[in-house]
C-alpha cells in the first residue's frame, strides 16, 4: 500500500476522534449543569424548610406556658427546627448559614425566655419577637439574593422595616 491510501483512513479516524471528544465534552458539561441544578434545588428546599420550621416553632412557642422549659424544647423539636438547621449548616453557602444562624438564635432566645418564666407578651418577650421577625426577614432576603432574585425592601410591602414594630398593637399602644 502506498502512503496515499492511508490518508482517507487517517482523516476518518481523526474525524471520529474529534466527534467523540466533542460528544464527551458535551456530556461532561450537561452532567455538571445537572449537578449544579440539583444542588441549587436542594439548597432552595433546605432554605424553605428551615424558614417553615422556624415559623412553626415560633407558633408553637407562643402557646407554651411561661416557665415550662420542657414544653418549650419540645415545641422546637417537634417543629423540626433543629433538623432544618443542621441541613442548612451542611448545605448552605456561608451567607445563608450566617443569616440562618442569626434567626435560629433569635428563636432560641425566645425559647430561653419562656423557659426562664417570661411570657412572650412581656416587654422582654415582645422585644424578642421583633428581633426574631427582623432576622427571619433578613434570612428570606439572603435566600432571594442567593438565588438571583431582587431583594425586596420593606417599603415594597408597605412596611417601615422588617421588625413588624410599626404594625404591632403592643408597640403602637405603648407610643400613644
Amino acid at each position: 500500500m502506498s502512503g496515499v491510501d492511508w490518508m482517507p483512513l487517517l482523516s476518518t479516524g481523526a474525524g471520529a476522534l474529534i466527534a467523540l471528544s466533542g460528544s464527551f465534552l458535551v456530556d461532561l458539561r450537561r452532567e455538571r449543569d445537572t449537578r449544579a441544578r440539583d444542588r441549587d434545588l436542594d439548597r432552595w428546599r433546605t432554605c424553605v424548610d428551615f424558614a417553615l420550621a422556624l415559623d412553626s416553632a415560633h407558633t408553637a412557642l407562643r402557646s407554651v406556658p411561661a416557665g415550662d422549659r420542657q414544653a418549650a424544647s419540645v415545641a422546637m423539636t417537634e417543629a423540626g427546627a433543629y433538623q432544618a438547621r443542621e441541613r442548612l449548616l451542611m448545605s448552605g453557602t456561608p451567607d445563608l448559614v450566617v443569616a440562618g444562624e442569626v434567626v435560629f438564635h433569635r428563636l432560641v432566645a425566645m425559647r430561653k425566655l419562656i423557659g426562664a418564666g417570661s411570657d412572650l407578651r412581656s416587654p422582654a418577650g415582645h422585644e424578642s419577637y421583633h428581633e426574631f421577625a427582623e432576622a427571619l426577614w433578613t434570612f428570606r432576603m439572603a435566600v432571594r439574593q442567593h438565588f438571583g432574585h431582587r431583594v425586596i425592601q420593606p417599603g415594597t410591602l408597605e412596611r417601615r422595616d422588617w421588625s413588624e414594630r410599626h404594625e404591632c398593637a403592643y408597640c403602637t399602644a405603648a407610643t400613644n
